[in-house]
């Protein structure tokens, strides 16, 4: 019982010290946002994640600078929403030449959509059969398109560790899947 409320304590305090961030920097996040994310929706998504990503790991007591901690954080977002837009519009131009259809016609949208979300539902599945640091490699390698070089940066390991959870993962799926 004792651990519980240490814990919910904890969260509290998270919660609260990102509240004070977002109340002091709140218009500065959202000014930054703006300026990098076009797409008003993944605006506000933006914004929402990281202030739940300041809940979960606040900004560092050591920081003095917490506008350019910020900026870091944000610009870093935007390359990933980039990526995911591009990302879908690769997927888009794929499908509608693999089936001869007009990416500008709504129907084909909607079926592009419907086949991602069943390809994602699928990789989600078959991701969460490996342990967290081969699932987290995999996801930023194949769902992401993150470099070799990238993933190393972005989860703070070198990169032959990156080609070792690549391969491990990559074997444990195709026993998963009886590929091999």
């Amino acid at each position: 019982m004792v651990e519980l409320s240490v814990d919910t304590e904890r969260q509290g305090e998270a919660v609260a010290a990102a509240v004070r961030v977002f109340t002091e920097y709140g218009g500065f996040v959202r000014s930054i946002i703006r300026l990098w994310v076009r797409d008003v929706c993944r605006r506000e998504d933006m914004f929402q994640e990281l202030f739940l990503r300041l809940v979960e790991r606040p900004v560092p007591p050591d920081v003095q600078n917490v506008r350019g901690y910020l900026y870091r954080a944000i610009l870093r977002d935007a390359v990933d929403v980039a990526r995911e837009e591009e990302n879908e519009k690769r997927h888009l131009k794929e499908y509608a030449e693999r089936n001869k259809i007009s990416i500008y016609n709504s129907h084909s949208r909607r079926a592009l959509l419907r086949e991602t979300a069943e390809k994602g539902s699928v990789f989600a599945c078959l991701i969460r059969q490996l342990r967290q640091r081969e699932a987290q490699v995999l996801t930023l390698r194949y769902r992401d398109n993150y470099s070799i070089p990238e993933i190393a940066a972005e989860i703070g390991i070198d990169r032959y560790s990156v080609s070792r959870y690549l391969a491990s993962g990559l074997r444990e799926l195709r026993r998963e899947l009886a590929v091999e």
